[in-house]
């Protein structure tokens, strides 16, 4: 039997590494919320156009990546940087400034793009 991370001091209920991944989570649940995320989208934004799918009228964006047109639930706001990891104390600080970063360190990318360059990494 492996070694088990001993349990978060805090609450002794969770291993640290399920603190870490709750806080990590929860910062995450909040940048779904922050302002330059939808700066992103509205200069990745191209206007509106007829949804190919639906047939209704709907907003589409532009991938910075492929370069293709996709509607709003086809499309991710990426970091250029990547957060990085989140596994003790030491690392809030960093991963919260890369995950709340500005406009300018953001993407619009389509899911198929967004996809590739994740499991890239």
């Amino acid at each position: 039997m492996g070694i088990k991370t001993p349990p978060y001091p805090n609450y002794p209920k969770w291993t640290t590494a399920r603190f870490f991944g709750f806080l990590r989570s929860a910062l995450r649940k909040a940048w779904t919320k922050y302002p330059p995320k939808y700066e992103a989208l509205k200069l990745a934004k191209i206007g509106k156009k007829t949804n190919v799918k639906t047939g209704r009228l709907a907003d589409h964006y532009r991938c910075a990546i492929c370069g293709n047109e996709f509607v709003m639930k086809d499309v991710q706001v990426d970091h250029l940087i990547d957060a990085g990891t989140l596994k003790t104390f030491d690392d809030v600080g960093e991963f919260c400034r890369r995950l709340f970063c500005s406009v300018d360190d953001l993407q619009v990318l389509c899911k198929p793009c967004h996809s590739g360059k994740t499991h890239k990494k």
